[in-house]
């Protein structure tokens, strides 16, 4: 076998393995997210079955106000009101309480970052 017989070995070697692995690599993504979807059927989130269904137009008349911590702006529970609102819309209920968060290792930013990077698919 001379050299030129290897080389063109090595790389029909080579092209055959990457194709092999990205092809595999992309049957087990669709395996797992099928199998989360089925799982996702089976066991509905639990979240969702405690969410108050939207009462009638006579009852929302009466808007309760938060509790808020001392020290928190009225501009500030605006916005998280307003956050909440745009993320879930009615669906959501209603902001009963906001108190700042005492974490000792992370802060609220880091932990924010820490869920979105590691959130599953």
């Amino acid at each position: 076998m001379n050299f030129d017989q290897k080389v063109q070995l090595s790389i029909i070697v080579l092209l055959t393995g990457l194709v092999i692995v990205f092809v595999m690599l992309i049957f087990l993504t669709y395996l797992i997210k099928g199998y989360s979807a089925i799982i996702r059927n089976i066991h509905p989130d639990e979240k969702t079955k405690n969410i108050p269904k939207a009462a009638p137009a006579a009852q929302k008349a009466f808007v309760p106000v938060p509790s808020v911590e001392a020290g928190i702006p009225e501009e500030t529970v605006a916005v998280i009101a307003a956050a909440v609102y745009a993320m879930y819309g009615t669906s959501a209920g209603k902001v009963q309480s906001i108190r700042r968060a005492v974490q000792p290792g992370r802060s609220s930013w880091k932990m924010a970052g820490l869920l979105e990077n590691t959130r599953p698919f």
